[in-house]
């Protein structure tokens, strides 16, 4: 029985599922669900492209911060009453800084049961040079981290033909 859990909620179709699967673990006891947004001041790329100073400094504004992270929380908000079963108590936090350190402070500070979050697969060359979020979380965190998936990815899901015989 899981009686609080940590969501953190990027705007992904991941982190949407995991808030499907914090839900579903916390009706039991009616748990309480945190709703975390981090918010990294100090994005290097957006679509590709560098970031100019202007738009660097626009990014890391805690102005920013909020306004974006609302938006995030609201859309995720609005589908928690599509979770049967769920009438526990919630609440929302956004924070700024670097997202596995913060949501490993976050669990830490609230005594979460676990995290449940997405794992979207940064893909295998900026996972072997960086790691993912949900991978270093997943290697500090002092409670349990539950990793969930939208949906298998192409890549993962192979017909039994398709597995190579090593010996």
């Amino acid at each position: 029985m899981f009686k609080s859990l940590l969501i953190p909620i990027d705007g992904s179709e991941d982190s949407r599922t995991a808030l499907n699967v914090a839900c579903q673990l916390a009706a039991p006891v009616q748990g309480k669900l945190y709703l975390l947004n981090v918010r990294d001041p100090y994005p290097q790329l957006h679509r590709g492209e560098l970031l100019s100073l202007e738009a660097a400094i626009k990014a890391a504004s805690v102005e920013t911060a909020e306004k974006e992270g609302n938006a995030i929380l609201s859309v995720a908000l609005d589908t928690l009453p599509s979770f049967p079963g769920y009438n526990g108590e919630f609440e929302t936090l956004i924070k700024q800084g670097a997202p596995a350190k913060v949501i490993v402070e976050e669990a830490e500070r609230l005594g979460v049961d676990a995290i449940v979050m997405g794992s979207r697969g940064v893909g295998q060359f900026k996972g072997l040079m960086i790691g993912s979020v949900s991978h270093k979380v997943t290697h500090v965190a002092n409670c349990r981290v539950i990793c969930v998936h939208e949906k298998p990815r192409q890549h993962a899901v192979k017909a039994p033909h398709e597995f190579v015989d090593f010996d």
